[in-house]
């Protein structure tokens, strides 16, 4: 990550880590389920050495959509937190 400077050069703001795997692992479960409409928690993730998690998220499919609201913490600075969503996009079947 790095923040945006009009004058100087970008400067290193930290980096952070998340694994996808269990944001996959609820749509494979959001389709056996065939969940439709509602608001379900999938699946929960808690913070480990794979994520840089600030604290436990839950994937949950909402709206049509399965997401992951989350805040990662940032590493190798002295401080810094990251506020982000990822929502699982379904690709089209194509022939």
């Amino acid at each position: 990550m790095f923040d945006w400077d009009r004058f100087k050069y970008d400067d290193k703001m930290g980096h952070a880590f998340l694994d996808l795997q269990p944001v996959a692992a609820a749509t494979k479960l959001r389709r056996a389920l065939r969940l439709t409409a509602g608001e379900t928690k999938l699946r929960k993730v808690a913070p480990d050495v794979d994520n840089c998690l600030l604290s436990d998220s839950f994937v949950i499919y909402a709206n049509g959509e399965v997401a992951l609201d989350t805040c990662l913490r940032l590493r190798d600075v002295e401080s810094g937190e990251l506020f982000i969503t990822v929502k699982w996009i379904e690709a089209e079947n194509t022939k």
